[in-house]
């Protein structure tokens, strides 16, 4: 019989399975006094000087110390994450990486300017926002206090932070930012006009035979994207089995004549042009029809701390 934990924790998805581990891993580590959090920060000195690689990877894994805090960011990690692979990202583990990827670079860069070197809770605060505004149809209980739309859940977590922990939210503005400009480029850019259907942040193809990634069904969906009719800068989706409206003016049918010359009198040609008028009037008249808390970011000693370890 299985073990109905190993059963759960198969079914996660590639990301957030590896990424979860890794916390658990490092955070064991920590407590059994294995390994010390002032050598797994980020710093430019420290990794491009010192040559400690690994800072840039432990640098986002390092949630502080096992906590209420610390299970929380378990929890946003293995609900959000896994509703985005599952999700938005289905069938598309490859572009999900490598979105996190250039995330977590983006953090990288602007973390020497935010004054913070744990990277973790920035992560976890920019997926959220993606997931929120993935999924903002839905309504969330927040710790029992009230119900909100997932769309303002980051804003509800800011200020929640803010007032608990008595600090500007400069660093959780910041990681939603992130989330929104990546969300911004993943999903809403590409239906734009101005885009030409074509996905900024398409994993390299590299990327997508490593993580078994088809890409002939995107390349299909870019083919189908191409004549689309712009409204308000969006581009209309085409369904399967659908055409696109034709960009050329509606044919107007004039009145034929016959080429054998007929002599009428001059009653005769205004009974016909009546009539043809009150025809072509006919014609045009048409019906138009119209269309728990969330991350509290551990503010542990260990990420105020900007001593370089030697």
């Amino acid at each position: 019989m299985p073990n109905p934990l190993e059963e759960w924790y198969m079914q996660l998805p590639l990301f957030t399975r590896i990424y979860t581990t890794g916390i658990v891993v490092l955070t064991l580590a920590i407590q059994l006094e294995w390994a010390s959090p002032l050598t797994l920060f980020y710093t430019y000195h420290a990794v491009f000087v010192q040559n400690e690689y690994w800072r840039l990877l432990t640098t986002f894994l390092f949630l502080g110390t096992f906590s209420l805090d610390w299970i929380l960011n378990i929890y946003f990690i293995v609900r959000y994450c896994r509703d985005l692979e599952e999700g938005s990202y289905l069938n598309r583990p490859a572009d999900f990486a490598w979105t996190v990827l250039l995330m977590c670079t983006t953090l990288l860069v602007i973390s020497p300017y935010l004054g913070t070197v744990f990277l973790g809770d920035l992560l976890v605060s920019s997926l959220t926002y993606m997931w929120s505004r993935h999924y903002s149809y839905l309504f969330i209980n927040f710790m029992g206090l009230f119900t909100t739309s997932a769309a303002y859940l980051p804003w509800v977590l800011v200020a929640f932070s803010s007032v608990v922990e008595n600090r500007w939210p400069v660093v959780d503005l910041a990681a939603i930012g992130v989330g929104h400009v990546f969300w911004f480029l993943a999903e809403e850019w590409p239906r734009r006009a101005e885009s030409g259907g074509v996905r900024v942040l398409r994993a390299p193809r590299v990327l997508c035979k490593i993580m078994h990634q088809d890409l002939d069904d995107e390349l299909d969906q870019d083919a189908e994207q191409e004549p689309a009719v712009a409204v308000d800068g969006d581009i209309a989706e085409p369904t399967v089995g659908s055409e696109l409206p034709s960009a050329e003016p509606p044919v107007q049918h004039e009145t034929t004549t016959n080429p054998v010359h007929h002599e009428t009198t001059t009653s005769e040609k205004h009974s016909n042009s009546d009539e043809s008028t009150n025809q072509d009037f006919a014609s045009t008249s048409a019906v138009e029809h119209t269309d728990p808390s969330s991350t509290l970011h551990q503010r542990t000693p260990y990420s105020h701390t900007l001593a370089e370890h030697d």
